[in-house]
């Protein structure tokens, strides 16, 4: 099952906060720039690249693709106020990085020596403990992932001193999004000095979507080489390995799962670890979690539930079925299965299984990793959703999967 019954959610239904509707009429007189949305982005490049060696030429062909996504946000008829500056603070934030980070490894050429060995990636549809997954794996001695407030702040290393103002910053810079929401902690809480996703230090994936339609930048994304922005995400974990302890380097977004091949061949060692559960509750979550993105970018009447299951439900089936595609081409043992049933039922003898499959051991400090998650759930309020809600029904859902929902069924023996 899904959750409970679309009409037994009322109360679970988010709501326009009165921060919200400030927000939004503070924000009106800076929407007029959505007229020139190329004159926007230019703009964004030249204020990063002041000062600082210019892109090289793959990095500035890869980043202009952000253009589509800027022209989406502009030309969405229903976006609010708030909603522009939050698409132009998505694409400013990847073209900084893309030139911070090229501008310190031209200062500092040995960066490009620094090793990225054997790096886990977690992939897995949205609510199939990849959460849970990830954290395990990079918080383990001798592993670690991104934190947010390095991958929003990316450079060499600082002093403690330092490092505490960098967490703050970032702390002030997300917290907005829990005013404005009064879903988004409870669907996906952000910290600024724990691990976060790669999608933070990378330009693309399909999520940027969640906001408004972008059918032009998705076909971009299922039809081109995506191995620019992954050869930018080894640039960037090079730069925060170099001086400090060597560490096997453990990722995470749900869109990498979408490109297996582009990851590999950028990362001729990486090993994967792709949990399963059954689809429709996958696509639930991923369905709540785009409403929550949509209310804070959107004026309320552009809110269309229906439009986000019939704009999802093909998005993960086809992306999940050129997964398996993709894998299939990986060769043996380079794809470990994680099933999300094993993984909650009997995470003590999962997990370390795991571990030992990757070449990692498990130790005394990973069971107290895994007490602290399995507490942390208790401390906030539960993630409710159903398919209904979206105008879907399960066996829509696991029809438009094709095999795949057999394939989560066989992993559960």
């Amino acid at each position: 099952m899904c959750g409970p019954p679309a009409d037994a959610l009322e109360s679970d239904v988010p709501r326009t906060t009165p921060a919200l509707r400030l927000t939004n009429v503070l924000l009106a007189p800076g929407a007029r720039t959505r007229r020139d949305p190329d004159a926007v982005f230019d703009r964004m490049v030249a204020r990063a690249a002041r000062g600082r060696a210019p892109l090289s030429p793959e990095n500035a062909a890869d980043i202009d693709h952000l253009r589509l996504v800027l022209r989406a946000f502009a030309g969405f008829p229903g976006l609010s106020p708030l909603g522009w500056a939050a698409g132009q603070a998505l694409v400013a934030g990847r073209v900084r990085n893309r030139v911070v980070v090229g501008d310190l490894l031209a200062r500092h050429p040995r960066i490009a020596d620094e090793p990225v060995e054997a790096p886990v990636f977690v992939v897995g549809m949205p609510r199939t403990g990849t959460t849970l997954t990830y954290n395990l794996l990079a918080r383990s001695p001798g592993h670690r992932g991104p934190r947010l407030w390095e991958m929003t702040y990316p450079g060499l290393p600082v002093d403690a001193t330092t490092q505490a103002a960098l967490v703050r910053r970032t702390r002030r810079r997300f917290a907005m999004t829990s005013v404005l929401s009064d879903t988004w902690d409870t669907i996906h809480p952000m910290y600024a000095a724990a691990e976060e996703e790669d999608t933070f230090i990378r330009a693309h994936s399909e999520l940027h979507s969640s906001a408004v339609p972008m059918p032009e930048y998705l076909a971009l994304l299922r039809d081109g080489d995506l191995r620019p922005d992954y050869r930018f995400l080894r640039d960037t974990l090079r730069l925060l390995s170099y001086g400090r302890p060597a560490r096997r380097w453990v990722l995470k977004h749900p869109a990498n799962l979408f490109h297996l091949s582009a990851i590999a061949d950028v990362f001729p060692d990486a090993r994967f670890v792709w949990t399963h559960r059954d689809p429709e509750v996958a696509l639930a979550s991923l369905c709540s979690l785009a409403e929550s993105a949509q209310r804070i970018h959107r004026v309320e009447r552009a809110v269309d539930l229906h439009e986000i299951g019939r704009e999802w439900l093909p998005l993960m089936a086809d992306g999940v079925a050129r997964a398996l595609a993709q894998r299939a081409d990986l060769g043996p043992d380079r794809v470990v299965d994680l099933a999300y049933d094993r993984l909650t039922r009997e995470p003590g003898t999962a997990l370390p299984e795991l571990f030992d499959r990757l070449g990692a051991h498990w130790g005394p400090a990973d069971e107290a990793n895994l007490a602290a998650e399995r507490d942390a759930p208790r401390r906030r309020p539960p993630h409710r959703y159903s398919l209904e809600r979206y105008g879907l029904d399960p066996a829509e859902v696991r029809a438009a999967f094709g095999d795949y929902p057999r394939t989560v069924e066989s992993l559960r023996a």
